[in-house]
């Protein structure tokens, strides 16, 4: 009995150590494969370069780095070849972000990051949205993110280079500052992207009239889509507690509307309703009963 229930005991502890291994050995497979895929792929592409190891040591390398860094790592060497190597190694404690940048943006990430210190800094504090302003506005966008951090990074993520290039003069010319508000400022340029700056470069000078960035940033949608003006009333309204605001810009909306079209609408609509209310309480005729 004993030694019966002995082997049963040894069956499951059999079965629980295969059944925890195969996760392990599909992971170990999966990773082969992809392994051998991109030697393939790196070999074929980069051709010369990457010859020089042969496939085999090049192999070797790649289960190695995919093993300490994350299969990320085999992404960012299809997208940079086996420069990649040496990078990762140079970058030191930033390794998980080089490769990362390296993964999503190639040879950009390396040229607009990877191999600017400062550039690289301010990625390693502000995230992949900063990678993402740095490598679309190479130059330009470092000394902006420098000097306002995340919201100028959310800002010239959604500009293109006109936009950009228009955010990066406001801030070297110092308007940006004199306007005041920056953050807040920069933050509706995120939301509304291209919109918002086209209408802060073309308003500067009106912006930094004291009670015109008040009225703005209280609610910018009415502006940007041109229902109401930065009018000297809209600008005075700001002197006013900010929740009297949105009644004004309510106010100028109205009054931008066609008025004269709306009540001969509305005079055409009552006099058709009337005509059918006489057409249905008239006399009916009575039928012909000889």
């Amino acid at each position: 009995m004993n030694c019966s229930h002995s082997l049963r005991w040894s069956w499951v502890l059999l079965l629980m150590v295969c059944w925890t291994a195969i996760p392990e050995t599909a992971n170990a497979q999966g990773r082969t494969v992809a392994i051998r895929e991109t030697t393939e792929w790196v070999l074929q592409r980069f051709g010369r370069q990457a010859a020089k190891e042969g496939a085999h040591t090049l192999a070797v390398r790649l289960e190695r780095y995919a093993a300490q860094h994350g299969d990320d790592f085999l992404q960012a060497i299809r997208k940079v070849g086996p420069r990649a190597f040496h990078l990762v190694d140079e970058a030191g404690p930033q390794a998980a972000h080089v490769i990362g940048i390296m993964s999503r943006h190639g040879e950009k990430g390396i040229v607009n990051i990877v191999s600017r210190p400062q550039a690289l800094k301010l990625v390693t504090q502000l995230g992949e949205t900063a990678e993402a302003a740095l490598v679309k506005h190479p130059a330009i966008a470092e000394k902006m993110l420098a000097s306002h951090g995340a919201a100028a990074a959310h800002a010239m993520q959604t500009l293109g280079a006109q936009g950009g290039r228009r955010l990066a003069m406001l801030s070297d010319a110092g308007e940006l500052a004199k306007l005041g508000r920056t953050e807040e400022l920069l933050t509706v340029i995120g939301r509304y992207g291209e919109k918002a700056m086209q209408f802060i470069w073309e308003n500067k000078g009106t912006l930094a009239v004291t009670g015109a960035m008040t009225a703005f940033l209280a609610n910018p949608e009415p502006f940007l889509e041109g229902t109401v003006k930065l009018t000297s009333e809209v600008i005075s309204s700001a002197i006013k507690p900010l929740a009297e605001i949105p009644k004004v810009i309510a106010e100028h909306a109205a009054a931008s509307i066609d008025w004269t079209l709306v009540v001969m609408t509305l005079i055409g609509l009552l006099t058709v309703w009337l005509g059918w209310k006489y057409w249905r309480q008239r006399p009916q005729p009575q039928p012909n009963m000889s």
